[in-house]
């Protein structure tokens, strides 16, 4: 009985330290939507005195954010905050808690605060969309941001608009990328940039924010796309690369996806 008590306990403790993160409504702690004026709340635990960092995607874009703050000596962070007019829309978080995603990903829509069995009407152009209803201070309007629009992330920081026609190379690079990660599969797409580049262009993008298993298959193929034809790849010791690899073997709890991190670093080695 004693060995079964020590074997919970370890397993007890794992538990408690897996990366997790939730958001609350303040306002109306019963529901389980958010609407413009809601107030909300952020927690997000892990193993204590470890950096944590969001990934906030909006409208198609996507803000790889810096370490915003550090878990306590509990293991345990937060942050709160209140919907506005410019937040209406769909939302996805993903946090980072020392390497390590945390768990579920937060996927939230910001609805308006129109008045219950009030006049409302809804139209929309792509991603974009428009509302407009009755609320308790008169008709208004709810608009969905569009890429020149600027966004506040859930940890108060402000994303600037962006503007297509200006990318540069570097940004086009990125947003290659970041369509490879939305999509369900790559089966060997590459970024535009041979050999070790491609591995230091996503170690720079991606910052202290981490992928779930489903992304690391994806960055696998990328990094295993530009070193597929050797001939384009300068000769290089691929710091970046086995150093975005190990960053993928540490960030999983997957044995398969471990397995296929240690064969692409030795296909990265041989080159």
């Amino acid at each position: 009985m004693k060995a079964l008590i020590i074997v919970v306990a370890a397993a007890t403790v794992v538990v408690a330290q897996s990366p997790a993160a939730k958001i609350m409504n303040v306002s109306r702690p019963d529901s389980a939507d958010f609407q413009v004026g809601d107030r909300f709340e952020v927690v997000v635990t892990g193993a204590p005195n470890l950096p944590v960092s969001v990934r906030t995607m909006r409208q198609g874009r996507t803000d790889w954010g810096p370490v915003v703050a550090y878990t306590d000596a509990s293991g345990r962070w937060s942050t709160t905050g209140q919907f506005e007019k410019q937040d209406f829309g769909e939302w996805r978080e993903i946090w980072t808690v020392g390497g390590k995603v945390a768990n579920p990903v937060v996927d939230l829509s910001v609805k308006g605060s129109c008045m219950p069995g009030g006049r409302g009407s809804m139209s929309g152009s792509g991603p974009n969309v428009m509302l407009v209803c009755d609320t308790t201070t008169g008709q208004q309007s709810f608009v969905t941001p569009s890429d020149g629009d600027s966004f506040r992330t859930p940890d108060g920081r402000i994303i600037a608009g962006r503007v297509r026609s200006n990318m540069t190379a570097e940004e086009y690079h990125v947003e290659i990328f970041q369509q490879l990660l939305r999509s369900t599969a790559n089966d060997g797409y590459s970024i535009g940039e041979p050999g070790d580049h491609t591995a230091d262009r996503i170690n720079r993008t991606v910052g202290a924010n981490a992928f779930d298993d489903a992304e690391v298959r994806i960055v696998i193929a990328t990094v295993r796309a530009a070193f597929r034809y050797r001939k384009d790849v300068p000769p290089t010791t691929n710091p970046a690369t086995l150093l975005l690899l190990q960053r993928l073997e540490s960030g999983t709890e997957q044995e398969n996806l471990k397995n296929q991190i240690a064969e692409a670093i030795a296909f990265v080695t041989a080159q």
